[in-house]
């Protein structure tokens, strides 16, 4: 069966232009739930960053494979699109990475901030704490790309 299934998504992933190899399958998991078998999700556009290329289940229990670290995170209650934006930078709204800051300094208080391209302010980065977590940042660049540039994308 292994064999037909990848025959069938490489099919599809030339068809759709699509790049991502596919994950790992739980045959043990199939076996007791044909819905956890990955099947591929046609992409919203080209070289749409976002969206997951693979899902599995259906309805609430419907998840997403983040091809950046190899995770699946469920869609229903948007741990799929909290992850994908706020830990790896990618914007719901463009499917493309967030902008970079144009320039980081360390604040008095010990805080990596970062100059926005938007708003012109510099925000937090990151903490003293998480100095590898650009949490801060991506939820910024988030708030002044939804609320500053809403049609943009569109």
């Amino acid at each position: 069966m292994s064999a037909i299934f990848e025959q069938q998504q490489l099919q599809q992933q030339q068809q759709w232009n699509i790049d991502v190899a596919l994950p790992e399958v739980d045959w043990q998991l199939v076996g007791e739930d044909p819905e956890a078998l990955p099947r591929l999700q046609k992409p919203r556009y080209k070289q749409d960053d976002y969206n997951p290329k693979w899902v599995r289940y259906t309805a609430h229990n419907k998840e997403g494979y983040c091809d950046t670290c190899g995770r699946w995170l469920q869609l229903k209650n948007s741990a799929y699109w909290y992850h994908k934006q706020f830990y790896h930078g990618i914007s719901s709204v463009s499917g493309k990475p967030f902008l970079e800051p144009l320039e980081q300094r360390i604040s008095s208080e010990g805080v990596i901030e970062g100059l926005c391209h938007q708003c012109g302010y510099f925000v937090p980065i990151c903490n003293g704490k998480r100095q590898k977590n650009s949490l801060l940042w991506y939820k910024h660049a988030h708030k002044v790309l939804f609320f500053v540039e809403p049609f943009l994308f569109f």
